[in-house]
């Protein structure tokens, strides 16, 4: 292995789809990104193995962000019933060293490698210091959020199933809402409304009609007031949630908000109130306007911050 540049496969693993590329050190080969449907594999290492027979690849090192919680070199997905290990992944690429973490710790690992252009600013905030602590919260399939530490030149990012806490409404309209998914599901997470899921789940609220986020999404576009209202109820309870996260951590460094969803929403935040339900927080209003809030833009970022990870456990040799 090269003391400077190693190969690592990095694969980025959601709930629908599998991303896997080449990086040397940090730098993904763009051209080596490949996606994979999840739907059409029966495990992690299916894909793997179809990959580096593919691509003839012989990496150094395997680093695997997943959408779920991990534990000593062990997950599972949250929203997929796929068990993933380190021992698996070696066997099926022919690493030496295979690393597991949560998507959205790559999220955060990937913090310093991204250019200004991959972010989009919805909240301008103060400048914070260079180790100053910062905040991801990701929405896409599911909810999570991960804060971001630099200790002694290392980046640390605590995992955590946020997405999982129970859902505070902070409107009526959030709150009918609420009540018509606890008449369904029992109980109700933050991420069985800010989520893809959610998003569908809002607009059957709305319309009493079945359709996929995507398609929501597209109505938007157009106009369409149904598939808008439906948006708004997300886009108030994702400002809310992100108020509490930030008092909850102090994110001076800056709040970054990830994933399909996270930038779908971005052309609406504004108009449904985004910044006002963020900052609503009674005698802190004020306070909450030091923070700055951006979109991240890059949808390979996880990659990146898998292998950064990868390259830290590893060290020098």
């Amino acid at each position: 292995m090269s003391t400077n540049t190693p190969l690592t496969l990095a694969a980025d693993i959601g709930g629908t789809n599998t991303r896997v590329a080449l990086l040397d050190g940090t730098v993904l080969r763009a051209e080596t990104v490949t996606r994979y449907e999840n739907a059409k594999s029966e495990s992690l290492e299916e894909i793997l193995r179809h990959y580096v027979t593919a691509r003839d690849a012989k990496p150094d090192a395997v680093s695997l962000a997943l959408a779920g919680p991990v534990e000593n070199g062990a997950g599972r997905l949250t929203n997929l019933d796929w068990a993933i290990d380190t021992a698996s992944a070696c066997k099926a690429t022919g690493g030496a060293d295979a690393f597991l973490l949560n998507d959205l710790q790559a999220q955060g690992h990937a913090l310093p490698f991204l250019s200004p252009d991959a972010l989009t600013c919805v909240q301008t905030g103060e400048t914070g210091a260079s180790d100053a602590p910062c905040l991801m919260i990701g929405i896409g399939t599911g909810l999570n959020v991960a804060p971001v530490h630099r200790i002694a030149g290392h980046t640390y990012v605590p995992a955590a199933e946020a997405g999982h806490i129970s859902f505070s409404a902070h409107d009526d309209a959030l709150s009918t809402f609420e009540r018509d998914l606890d008449a369904r599901l029992g109980h109700v997470a933050a991420e069985d409304i800010m989520s893809g899921r959610g998003l569908e789940r809002a607009y059957r609220h709305v319309t009493d009609q079945e359709l996929a986020a995507s398609k929501i999404m597209a109505l938007c576009g157009t106009g369409d007031q149904d598939a808008d209202v439906a948006a708004g109820l997300l886009i108030r309870a994702l400002g809310h949630f992100s108020g509490d996260m930030a008092l909850a951590h102090l994110p001076t460094g800056g709040i970054f908000l990830v994933g399909g969803v996270a930038r779908a929403l971005l052309p609406y935040m504004a108009q449904h109130g985004f910044q006002t339900c963020f900052a609503d927080k009674g005698r802190f209003s004020d306070f909450m306007s030091q923070f700055a809030i951006h979109v991240v833009q890059d949808d390979y970022a996880a990659l990146i911050g898998a292998a950064s990870y990868a390259q830290e456990c590893i060290g020098p040799r």
